[in-house]
């Protein structure tokens, strides 16, 4: 993970160390969930989980052979191919706010499959909930304001997770 906020940083022409540090360092949290997805008689009209995007910095997710990930590019919705032993990596909420929108949190969703189980399991990357996450000084200048509040993490989990505005 931490070569992955390495070349993010340098993404950004900052230097290596920037964006883990502005996450939360060695205080990153690194939470684990499993998704399951049983069989669904009519996959037509029902989802897995509906359209959002991820609160986490990162989301490290492990798939098992069944699709099911799509993600939302360009007004339309593109299921994700499943490549073997490989881990997909989504740009979550907090770093579409550090970087101040130069990168982009995945909007996606997952559908159900009418034979097999689907299983997944995400490791959020979170700040902690007190570090206030905001627009990186390095990335505002007079030609790209600030787009995001600076706000503490566990308040912007908050506002999300009850529909509040940022």
């Amino acid at each position: 993970m931490d070569k992955i906020f390495e070349y993010l940083s340098v993404g950004l022409g900052l230097e290596k160390h920037v964006l883990k540090e502005a996450c939360g360092g060695e205080e990153l949290r690194l939470l684990a969930k499993i998704n399951y997805y049983p069989p669904c008689p009519r996959p037509d009209l029902a989802l897995g989980v509906a359209p959002h995007t991820d609160m986490s910095t990162l989301t490290l997710l492990v798939p098992n052979d069944v699709p099911g990930l799509q993600v939302f590019k360009d007004d339309h919705w593109f299921d994700a191919k499943y490549v073997p032993d490989a881990i997909i990596v989504h740009i979550g909420d907090q770093l579409e706010i550090l970087s101040n929108g130069k990168y982009k949190s995945v909007l996606h969703r997952t559908t159900v499959n009418k034979e097999k189980v689907r299983i997944s399991w995400p490791v959020f990357c979170e700040p902690p909930g007190e570090l206030a996450i905001g627009p990186l000084p390095q990335l505002v200048d007079n030609e790209n304001p600030g787009k995001y509040k600076t706000k503490k993490f566990k308040d912007y989990q908050y506002c999300k997770i009850n529909k509040l505005p940022q």
